[in-house]
């Protein structure tokens, strides 16, 4: 029984380093130009497709620039990446990258949604004025 514990402290601790690195990775990443940069990966993961990260954060009157990858394997081959209400929207097809760019001209948190699939996949965007 201790060897199993043992592996499961072990396990727990590479999930929790393993997300320590990827929260870090994706950290927003202020340029000289003051555009905020963010990567979203579209994932499965245990039957539930997400966005990692989920909330996005930035400032009123960032530029903000989201590259996002579909890393869903399986059909449907695409998922969108939309965010209403700052009119973004794109389709992003399986291994596939795309960037969208937007002002966040307006404070408040904000529905990050797949258009093509809206029961699926959501996260927020928060505008901090």
């Amino acid at each position: 029984m201790e060897v199993m514990a043992q592996r499961s402290y072990w396990r727990t601790c590479g999930l929790a380093l393993s997300l320590m690195i990827f929260v870090s990775w994706a950290t927003p990443v202020a340029a000289q130009d003051a555009v905020r940069k963010f990567t979203v990966v579209n994932v499965l993961y245990e039957g539930s497709k997400m966005f990692l990260p989920s909330v996005l954060a930035v400032s009123q009157g960032d530029t903000v620039s989201v590259t996002v990858i579909n890393n869903i394997p399986g059909d449907p081959p695409n998922h969108g990446f939309a965010i209403p209400a700052f009119d973004v929207e794109t389709v992003v097809n399986h291994g596939e990258k795309k960037t969208v760019e937007f002002t966040a001209d307006k404070a408040g948190i904000f529905d990050i949604r797949c258009q093509l699939h809206p029961a699926h996949v959501h996260g927020q965007l928060i505008v901090e004025d």
